[in-house]
């Protein structure tokens, strides 16, 4: 038994009322939404989509819709209903009384599951013109058949719907909904939609026929034995016979389902026993894998516990080792440095040594530098292992590269008798620490050069391909056997391990060089035959994509310092002073051999000799005070103020970065330049050292011209930051006047015109005749002279400066400040004053006027013609608080993290030095206190200073805060 598939034509965009499916087919729908959720929702639901098709045209039975409005209504219902399984229970819903009507208990008394299956079926030509059913088998209370769709269903919203409806008819008698299985799906790529459908009948109803048929015939006997009418005989027996057999139907089904329900509940029964067996079994089995989980856990928790202590001794000793690495570098170069330096001196004029002498300096020169270099490959070693090694990339062409490196050693190669050559043109830049891929090369050409007999050849040949640039080192020396390859790039690895032999080594390069490349991501190989030479490969990439971002420096500090030795030559000339063997003095002490008036430098080293030397060094232009350790040097540079500080790292008592932190801690050194001296060389040394606030900072082994440079450098810049300051200062004073001039100006005018008719009454030629001329233009020159007199103690306030800490008044300096600037204020400007704080706070009122003045004259700048200037003064504990706040155009977020920068200035070009901000900073550092701006461009800035109430200061400030010339001191007060 089939369904016939209609012939449809099919459009790709069919209009929404297509004759393709009836709304029959699809009422169930609506309708079950509606009993859902109400009327309302499905109305709401219905415009906010703008289907084009109304509700009433869906509620027309004659009516029909296209299949893909069908399946857009399908999907808005589904979504609003906010149930996955909206689609199911709609179609559940359709053998319901509320969407059959009559025809639920018609069926229910005189139909079957198997024929409403049947019915459905045959009918579905009627209501569904693109699609049609196959029935493959038809049995008792068992169903398959097929669906195929002549267009395609989008989704699996109609295959749902269509599943409850098959599923839905045994509700009709009370039963369970009919199992539905679906196969296979044509939404899925199935050719078609298969269904197998099982269901249960309702029990056959024999007893009410029978007992009907009996009343009747016993109704029949009563009328002919003459009992009674025939109609009501026949009736009322019939009745009471349908009645008693249906009452014998529900007690058999009683009894069967009362059979049923005690076979249940035995099955029940036996399941519980079951279930508690189980129950026991897994509980025993909870029981004992918990204790097993709890002794595992244990097991693990001692396992890690011991893990988590390795971890931590093993970290303690990396870290150890680190300290030892350092401690030993220090040690090692501090040496060292007096090595090079005694060298330098003594080969300061070589021609006046006996040769032996000399030849034994040049050796002594280079062991010394040949030690030096074993030292920094152990030092680069212990960074590799410890994972510290950051890179410098810049991107270099390496033929260029290595024709330069090359220079010097085709010196060495000459006198050796051998041949040395660059094979191959300019390639494409690659990016490298040149400092790094410098060392690679020196390593890898002395060695062909160490092991090529004369009359041998060295070849540096270059080529590249699509990724990576190729540079080989080929000689013709003695070779290495192939059991040495194997370890050739191994730690402290020897390829000549025996008593006798002729190449000396540390095993230490060309496991630097194979590490190396691998920081840069490329590689080397080897190959070797013993008697004819070897062939060193080295691999780097083209890309910059390939650069191993945890190993990039990420800040460079500092310019090579060998560059500068070589650039230089090796180290300058020193004093005659320090020629090996004299004897120094193990105290510090201070060296006045400059001018009077030269700098004053603090050297800080707890070494006597290094000490000795540095200061032999700098004596020649530099007064020099000597310092052993970091307190000493605190405790010196706090009492001889010197002009700079050239300080060590490493010393006994305070390290050197306790030293500069505790400088920067003390108002009167804040800004004293500090240069630190160290052996360490990793980048970490120098970010902390730089961190801590130091101005530079120097490696050792250094050369003394180096170390005059930057000592040069760093005078020089706070020198051009005093001459700033005086700028600002007298920029400040220039200020002044101009409003000073500007203000005094009407009442002087005013005082000489009253004097003019004043001198002709008393000298008798006044002609007017008016006898209240005289005491009129008296009172005028009186009022004159008290504003002048008004202008000029306010400007002797503005610029008085205190020998000590004096109480100056918050509110009085204010005034004073706005008095001054008073002709600056546009009549558009209102100036606000909320002085809430009467005590005095303790400073100098001089430089703390250059604060307000230069605070209050940026507010009046940012505010324009029109605006509004709030100055006000609070107390917070022990803190006075001043804040000026001002209506302008505010400062952007950017600029605000640099305004107390040196030099930096949001005004334009020309009109500001760009140090008002930093030095009003200084100032109010220096008096114990702290300054803080926040803005919002467009809507002004807020200036908040806050200064202590005690008294922290017993002298002048220092020249840099104020721009003069003196040498005060400002000193906290303890306590």
């Amino acid at each position: 038994m089939s369904g016939r598939l209609p012939a449809v034509k099919v459009q790709d965009v069919s209009p929404d009322n297509a004759p393709e499916v009836s709304v029959r087919a699809t009422s169930t729908l609506l309708l079950y939404f509606e009993h859902r959720y109400g009327a309302e929702r499905l109305a709401k639901l219905w415009r906010d989509h703008g289907f084009s098709l109304g509700l009433d045209y869906m509620r027309t039975p004659t009516n029909y819709v296209s299949l893909r409005f069908l399946e857009r209504v399908a999907v808005a219902l589904r979504e609003a209903s906010g149930d996955s399984k909206f689609m199911r229970e709609a179609g559940l819903f359709t053998a319901s009384p509320q969407a059959l009507g009559f025809v639920f208990y018609m069926l229910r008394a005189f139909g079957s599951p198997r024929a409403c299956y049947k019915q459905t079926i045959d009918f579905s030509p009627s209501y569904n013109r693109v699609g049609g059913f196959t029935v493959d088998l038809l049995e008792h209370k068992r169903l398959k058949l097929s669906y195929r769709s002549s267009i395609p269903e989008q989704n699996r919203n109609i295959c749902e719907l269509r599943m409850g409806q098959f599923a839905s008819f045994p509700t009709i008698w009370g039963l369970t909904p009919a199992d539905v299985r679906e196969t296979e799906c044509q939404v899925l790529g199935g050719e078609a939609c298969r269904y197998h459908l099982t269901w249960t009948d309702p029990p056959t109803m024999w007893g009410h026929y029978l007992g009907l048929l009996l009343g009747m015939v016993s109704g029949l006997l009563a009328t002919h034995l003459g009992w009674g009418d025939a109609l009501f005989s026949v009736t009322s027996l019939g009745v009471g016979g349908f009645a008693l057999g249906g009452w014998l139907d529900r007690r058999r089904e009683l009894q069967r389902k009362d059979e049923l329900l005690s076979a249940q509940a035995q099955a029940n029964l036996g399941s519980l026993r079951e279930l508690q067996q189980r129950y026991d079994e897994v509980f025993g089995s909870n029981v004992a894998l918990e204790d097993r989980v709890a002794a595992r856990t244990r097991e693990l928790s001692e396992a890690n516990e011991k893990l988590e202590a390795a971890l931590i001794k093993q970290r303690e000793q990396d870290r150890l080792k680190t300290e030892f690495f350092d401690n030993v570098s220090h040690e090692l170069r501090t040496p060292l440095t007096l090595i090079l330096l005694s060298l330098d001196a003594l080969q300061k004029e070589p021609e006046s040594l006996p040769t032996v002498v000399r030849q034994h300096l040049t050796t002594l020169d280079r062991s010394t530098q040949r030690l030096l270099r074993l030292i920094d490959n152990l030092l680069n070693l212990a960074q590799l292992e410890a994972g510290k090694v950051r890179l410098r990339y810049q991107t270099v062409e390496l033929h260029a590269f290595l024709t330069s490196q090359l220079l010097p050693f085709r010196t060495v190669a000459e006198k050796q008798g051998l041949t040395l050559t660059l094979e191959g043109g300019p390639l494409t830049p690659v990016a490298m620490d040149v400092e790094r891929i410098e060392g690679v090369f020196h390593n890898l050409v002395s060695n062909a050069l160490k092991f090529t007999p004369a009359g041998g050849s060295i070849a540096v040949r270059l080529r590249e391909d699509a990724t990576d640039v190729h540079v080989e080192v080929v000689d013709t020396g003695v070779g290495m056997a192939a059991a040495d390859l194997a370890v050739i790039f191994d730690r402290f690895a020897q390829a000549d391990t025996s008593g006798t032999r002729r190449f000396g080594g540390s095993g230490i390069g060309l496991a630097l060089v194979k590490e190396t490349l691998e920081l840069h991501s490329g590689g080397i190989e080897v190959s070797s035959t013993p008697g004819q030479g070897s062939s060193f490969r080295v691999r780097l990439p083209k890309s910059n994509t390939v650069v191993r971002e945890e190993t990039r420096e990420r800040r460079v500090l500092e310019p090579s310092n060998r560059r500068e030795r070589r650039s230089s030559g090796r180290f300058a000339t020193v004093l005659a002073a320090t020629v090996a063997g004299a004897q120094r003095p193990t105290e510090p002490q201070d060296h006045t051999r400059a001018d009077a008036k030269a700098p004053r430098i603090l050297v800080v080293e707890d070494d006597a000799e290094i000490r000795a030397f540095i200061a032999d060094i700098l004596a020649p232009s530099y007064r020099v005070l000597e310092a052993a350790n970091g307190e000493e040097g605190v405790r010196r540079a706090m009492e001889d103020r010197p002009d700079l500080v050239v300080s060590d790292v490493m010393m006994p008592v305070l390290s050197g970065l306790n030293l500069l932190v505790q400088l920067r801690a003390h108002a009167q050194t804040v800004d004293l330049p500090v240069i630190l001296l160290t052996a360490r060389q990793e980048v970490s040394a120098k970010v902390e050292a730089l961190g801590a606030g130091a101005n530079d900072y120097l490696g050792k082994p250094f050369s003394p011209r180096e170390l005059l440079a930057r000592v040069e450098t760093q005078l020089r810049l706070r020198e051009a930051a005093v001459r700033a300051a005086e700028n600002e200062r007298l920029a400040a004073i220039g200020l002044l006047t101009s409003g000073f001039a500007h203000e005094v100006r009407n009442p002087l005018n005013g005082l000489m015109n009253a004097l003019m008719p004043l001198k002709d009454v008393l000298l008798g030629r006044d002609t007017s005749g008016d006898p209240d001329l005289g005491p009129a233009m008296l009172e005028v020159m009186e009022e004159c002279g008290q504003r002048i007199r008004h202008l000029a103690e306010s400007l002797l306030s503005f610029v008085r400066t205190a020998d000590k800490p004096v109480a100056v008044r918050l509110d009085q300096a204010l005034d004073s400040t706005l008095s001054v600037l008073g002709w600056r204020i546009p009549a558009g400007v209102v100036v606000e004053r909320a002085y809430h704080c009467s005590d005095p706070i303790w400073g100098d009122p001089g430089t703390l006027n250059q604060v307000w003045l230069n605070l209050l004259d940026n507010a009046l700048r940012a505010v324009g013609e029109t605006g509004r200037v709030l100055v006000e003064t609070t107390q917070e504990n022990d803190d006075a608080v001043v804040t000026i706040v001002d209506s302008g155009v505010g400062i952007r977020p950017e600029d605000l993290e640099r305004l107390f920068q040196p030099f930096f200035s949001t005004r334009a070009a020309g009109e500001g030095t760009g140090l008002g901000l930093a030095l009003s900073r200084r100032i109010v550092l220096q008096h114990g206190g702290r300054i803080h701006i926040t803005s919002q461009v467009g809507q002004g800035t807020r200036v908040e200073v806050r200064l202590p109430m005690r008294p922290l200061m017993s002298e002048p400030l220092s020249s840099t805060a104020t721009g003069g010339a003196g040498r005060g001191r400002w000193t906290r007060r303890l306590g």
